[in-house]
């Protein structure tokens, strides 16, 4: 009797973006040794005082408590009276996320809301895609702000099109966008998504204003922080460490990076600094420093929250 083959697209996209996230991560050990050197990267630590360095950590621990905190007031009320368990599941998320190639970690999410709120995947897929929205929106935003100081012209473009882009797809919507989705043969396949996330979306301006201010805070002191290491590993100005920074934060969103980001987040901070005129053997050097402290810190809070209890959900709420 033949055993049903395990070998399924799904399984194989997954061996396969091991495979691509492996190869970049060895790539980038052999790079990093071979531009600059690893005990030279390592030695730039010894220039960072504890009175930056703990700060800094505390302020990175607060910006991923302010994700927890935004994930609660999103989810609401489904999660009402347990943020303790929230905020294992964004630490654990964020862990993941940082550690695992080519985006595999985004599927935690869905996974642990589930097992820890008995949440639907398909709902928990759609809270993750509001929570990336606000988290473009609000990047988008501060690096039109951080390379607007350096290109003044840059921001006013950037600003201008993107309001453009804002006022034309909402009237395209309103007059004739939703008539036509209605009439096309996909949408009867589309409906349940377009539900989830409109169910899921904020339920009131009150609620929309706290969430954006959440992940407005929770990017603020992160970004805080990692300007603080920055410009104690080299000399920059805070806007020149921003735009670095800002750089390698947009990594996160694209689809190709090696194991724990290795490669791409270090090649998005120099890019962030292309612009500027600010590249280096240096510069790689820094970009793997900062890259560093991150997955430290990542590591330390998913240690520390992973010891937290969840109280179990009952069947019924897992199978629904």
């Amino acid at each position: 009797m033949q055993t049903p083959s395990t070998d399924t697209p799904s399984s194989r996209k997954k061996r396969l973006s091991w495979l691509a996230g492996g190869l970049i991560f060895v790539v980038m050990l052999i790079a990093v040794e071979a531009l600059v050197g690893w005990q030279a990267v390592l030695a730039q630590w010894k220039s960072v005082p504890l009175s930056t360095l703990i700060p800094a950590l505390l302020l990175f621990a607060l910006s991923y408590l302010l994700r927890a905190i935004r994930i609660y007031d999103l989810c609401q009320p489904a999660l009402k009276g347990r943020l303790l368990s929230v905020t294992k599941l964004s630490v654990l998320h964020l862990y993941a996320n940082n550690m695992l190639p080519m985006r595999l970690g985004e599927g935690l999410f869905p996974i642990l809301m589930k097992r820890y709120f008995g949440v639907g995947i398909g709902e928990g897929i759609a809270r993750l895609i509001w929570l990336r929205v606000l988290d473009l929106l609000i990047a988008g935003a501060l690096l039109t702000i951080t390379f607007g100081y350096f290109f003044p012209l840059f921001s006013i473009i950037a600003f201008c099109a993107g309001v453009s882009c804002l006022l034309t797809a909402i009237a395209l919507y309103r007059f004739k966008g939703k008539r036509w989705m209605q009439s096309h043969r996909l949408y009867p396949k589309l409906e349940p998504v377009i539900n989830k996330l409109r169910i899921t979306a904020p339920q009131s301006m009150n609620q929309f204003i706290r969430v954006v201010g959440w992940t407005f805070l929770s990017w603020g002191s992160k970004l805080a922080a990692l300007v603080m290491v920055t410009q104690a590993l080299q000399s920059f100005s805070t806007f020149e460490a921003l735009a670095g920074v800002l750089g390698a934060e947009l990594s996160s969103i694209l689809p190709i990076h090696g194991i724990a980001g290795s490669g791409s987040f270090e090649a998005a901070f120099m890019a962030g600094l292309a612009p500027l005129g600010l590249l280096s053997s240096e510069i790689l050097g820094l970009a793997v420093n900062l890259h560093l402290f991150i997955l430290g810190a990542t590591s330390l809070f998913a240690l520390i929250c992973f010891w937290i209890p969840v109280a179990k959900v009952t069947r019924e709420e897992i199978t629904k």
